[in-house]
Order: structure tokens, then sequence, then C-alpha cells
């Protein structure tokens, strides 16, 4: 991985960590009932993403870049399902779910990327 490639996946990373923060802490969009069931899931999800990523970025063994970056992609599609069904409880509205679903297919992406090179 080359290393503005590498500067990349982790900046729209942590864009993507920044933006789940900032929707889900805010208790008008997800009430506080929500906590446990999607907030803490999502952020959660967010956080163990970046962690996978740099984990898969600091190994030399192939194989085990492979399974991080696969579990990486894995928890993309559970965050992007968490928040289609935020959209569809009305938790967000349409243009904050456009944002945020852009966010993590950014990540998405540039991982499958990664992945196909390795």
């Amino acid at each position: 991985m080359k290393a503005n490639q590498e500067m990349t996946i982790f900046k729209k990373t942590k864009d993507l960590i920044e933006y789940t923060f900032c929707m889900t802490d805010n208790t008008k969009k997800f009430p506080k009932k929500t906590r446990f069931t999607f907030v803490n899931r999502m952020q959660n999800l967010t956080l163990d993403i970046y962690s996978k990523l740099l984990k898969a970025n600091e190994t030399r063994n192939r194989n085990k870049r492979k399974d991080l970056q696969s579990d990486v992609l894995s928890d993309i599609k559970i965050l992007l399902f968490l928040i289609e069904l935020s959209l569809h409880k009305n938790y967000i509205n349409d243009k904050q779910c456009v944002i945020w679903t852009k966010r993590a297919k950014d990540v998405k992406y540039l991982t499958a990327a990664w992945y196909n090179k390795t």
C-alpha cells in the first residue's frame, strides 16, 4: 500500500468515526432508549473498523492482513444496514443517510481495493 493511500483510508475512516459519533451522540436524533441497540453498536463498529485497518497495515502476514480486511468489509456491511435501519426508524433523514452511507462506502471501496492488491 502506498503512503498516500494509507493516509486516505485512515483519513476516510476517521471522517466516518467523527460523523458516526456526531450523529449518534445527538439525543434528538437517537433517543436515549436506542443507546444500547443502535448507538453503542454503530460507534463500536466504526472504532473496530479503524482498529482492524491499523492492524492490517502493521502486519507482515499476508493471510492475517486479508482476514482483517475481510472483517472490515463485513463490519461496514453491518454498519450500512444499521444506517439504513436508522433511516427507516426516522432517527435520521434522507440527506443524513446519503452523507453517512457515502462515508461508509468510501472506506469500503478503499478497503476492497487494498484487499485486492494484497
